[in-house]
């Protein structure tokens, strides 16, 4: 190949644009990432202050950055009376966690003081991530869930990727190709086939197999009697056919309503399924339209620039020896998401 056939050959080269800052980003579930930290790490400054779940989120994030490498990492908080809205749905959303206890008696008195330690745990980490390139989203009245998916979903209409991070199975229903959840407990991400491979069904079934069989987390009962395994028996067509709705679920029960119990006893609970539906659609976030508009706001406003100094300096100040070995080290992780601003 002589000199004039290389320049033809690098003149018809396309140069690939640098990468947006939106192109892959990892939206984490922060309160779900804060609990975990704040229940399992029991560590203490020297003062023998309470720093687990400060600590525990930042390795977390750290961990994230290095070994994702996403453009843009998105942190949403739920907003303030966040569960209201389901609530007015069914007065048993979530209602078991108001007496639920976190942690043990080994590191608190009782309640009051694991909350006020929870609660300036929390309060000292935002202000860490204000010296970090992070976007921090929290919407009055919205639950994280609902802003998470919808972020990804509009992340994915524009062919683009997101890593959602968080412990909540709920976020399976929404996984595509460009959607894809890690499971910080089980260590692995979860891409359609994935889903497939764990809970025997495409993802967008998986909404309608969790509005059947309820959610103990989230408090909400199901069809009584009906496990997975006989769901997947009675209704094959969730494991492969795209698109599956709750009227096909009870046109099968009305069409075989005498063959088994099973299916009378779903058309029984009807109303129970329908109302799990409503309360677990991720699908279909619930947002109204400004409280869309103010996460389009949110979103647009790009990540700040990295604070070593300051962070550094809130280290020394609540006398915490370091997040890992080499917090220099672990901070430079975070320079990487400064690039695409």
């Amino acid at each position: 190949m002589n000199k004039t056939d290389y320049k033809s050959l690098l003149g018809n080269i396309q140069k690939q644009p640098p990468s947006g800052y939106n192109d892959h980003i990892v939206i984490v579930d922060a309160m779900n990432t804060f609990i975990r930290s704040f229940s399992m790490l029991r560590a203490m400054n020297p003062e023998g202050q309470p720093i687990g779940g400060l600590v525990g989120f930042l390795r977390s994030i750290g961990y994230l950055t290095r070994t994702i490498q996403p453009t843009r990492l998105v942190l949403v908080f739920d907003g303030r009376a966040s569960s209201q809205s389901r609530k007015n749905v069914d007065a048993n959303y979530k209602a078991q966690r108001v007496n639920q206890r976190i942690t043990n008696w080994e590191m608190y008195d009782d309640k009051e003081a694991e909350y006020a330690s929870m609660t300036a745990q929390m309060d000292r980490l935002i202000e860490y991530l204000h010296c970090l390139p992070v976007t921090m989203i929290s919407i009055d009245k919205v639950e994280a869930d609902d802003v998470i998916a919808y972020i990804a979903q509009k992340n994915d209409d524009k062919g683009r990727k997101s890593t959602i991070v968080s412990s909540d199975k709920d976020f399976l229903q929404i996984v595509t190709e460009n959607i894809n959840v890690y499971s910080p407990i089980k260590k692995k991400f979860y891409d359609p086939f994935m889903v497939k491979q764990d809970i025997g069904m495409l993802p967008e079934n998986y909404l309608i197999a969790k509005s059947l069989l309820g959610d103990n987390s989230d408090n909400l009962t199901g069809v009584k009697g009906l496990g997975q395994k006989t769901m997947l028996k009675e209704f094959p067509y969730l494991v492969d056919r795209p698109g599956v709705t709750l009227d096909d679920i009870y046109e099968t029960c009305e069409e075989r309503i005498d063959d088994k119990k099973v299916f009378a006893k779903i058309l029984q609970y009807k109303h129970r399924v329908d109302t799990n539906h409503e309360l677990m659609n991720l699908q279909e976030p619930v947002l109204s339209d400004d409280q869309k508009v103010r996460i389009l706001e949110e979103m647009r406003e790009k990540p700040g620039m990295l604070n070593l100094g300051a962070f550094l300096h809130m280290l020394e100040q609540d006398r915490i020896e370091g997040i890992t070995k080499n917090t220099e080290g672990w901070l430079e992780n975070f320079r990487d998401l400064t690039k695409f601003n």
